[in-house]
């Protein structure tokens, strides 16, 4: 958990802009039924919150996802968890909506559906969740009511297609090095497109920071690993974990998702060469037979191959892989 926090002060108001930031970082390529999962996966939440008297003493509560990332049809729950515990909170949910015309407080938020009043439980089942989607919580209780703070902000990832707002990468696969230039390109019902970053550090940031958008294309040769999407007034696009190596070596995996009965081919790209041939390649740190070498060719997914997965130069030093 990492914060950061910027204070100034305007008359007796304590203005705090603060951000909270929760990561996970793996190297590996995690191939699931539904969803495939690469690289660092982080979170990043923003608030703007104006303390007045005694304000501060006003709760923030904390808003959990499960799953963060999901399969088209999927259910999710939102938790909205207020310290210390105590009776008599009511929850109130809200859904992001980008707000194009900001180029720093990038969302605003919607009640979500009947949530006027409230809800009795700290928690809140989305049913059928098909794309990606940012939510927030405050909880409130008396008469007239006394709400908390707004929680930071937590997204619902999908790498599902999604027609009216998609996102495609180039070069087509979800781990580069760092050297490489990157192209993310936006497509669907919209003409004003931005694309959108989570780092991993956690930091949530748009293209105009660290590329060139141009159009619906957003140029860089200055990517970090993390989760990327594009965003419309009204769409958020398929998510994608990219990973950026500083190494000599990467696994060439797809961006769409695996999903059952479809095949998938992993392959080894090393830095100066477009792919490597005498090639090794592990599921859960386990030797996979492979005869064809060059590539490893899952023809059919299945859950059982559910896994991590690498690759490995067959005469190369421990390190290259």
């Amino acid at each position: 958990m990492k914060n950061v926090k910027t204070t100034r002060t305007y008359k007796k108001c304590l203005l705090t802009q603060s951000g909270s930031v929760s990561h996970k970082l793996s190297v590996s390529v995690d191939v699931r039924m539904g969803h495939t999962l690469f690289g660092a996966l982080g979170l990043f939440s923003l608030n703007i919150l104006l303390y007045c008297g005694h304000a501060q003493d006003v709760p923030q509560p904390v808003l959990t996802v499960s799953p963060s990332w999901t399969s088209p049809g999927d259910s999710v729950t939102l938790t909205c968890s207020v310290e210390p515990p105590s009776a008599g909170w009511r929850f109130f949910w809200y859904k992001a909506v980008p707000d194009m015309s900001s180029t720093y407080n990038y969302y605003t938020f919607k009640l979500l559906a009947g949530g006027t009043t409230g809800t009795e439980q700290d928690s809140y089942i989305l049913h059928g969740q098909t794309h990606t989607a940012g939510y927030k919580c405050r909880a409130g209780r008396g008469d007239p009511v006394s709400y908390t703070q707004y929680s930071g902000v937590k997204f619902v990832w999908s790498g599902g297609v999604n027609p009216a707002a998609s996102l495609t990468v180039s070069p087509h696969r979800l781990q580069h090095f760092s050297t490489e230039s990157l192209s993310l390109i936006c497509e669907g019902n919209s003409t004003e497109w931005r694309v959108m970053k989570v780092d991993e550090d956690g930091y949530v940031s748009s293209c105009s920071y660290w590329g060139e958008m141009t159009g619906s294309t957003c140029n860089t040769t200055r990517a970090s690993s993390g989760v990327y999407w594009c965003e419309s007034e009204t769409q958020f696009s398929n998510a994608a974990n990219i990973t950026i190596h500083r190494g000599d070596v990467i696994l060439v995996s797809p961006v769409r998702p695996v999903t059952e009965g479809h095949s998938v081919t992993l392959g080894c790209k090393l830095r100066t060469e477009n792919l490597l041939y005498n090639v090794d390649f592990y599921k859960n740190n386990t030797l996979i037979p492979n005869p064809a070498r060059g590539e490893l060719l899952i023809s059919a997914v299945t859950k059982s191959d559910e896994g991590f997965y690498k690759c490995r130069g067959r005469k190369s030093p421990q390190g290259l892989e």
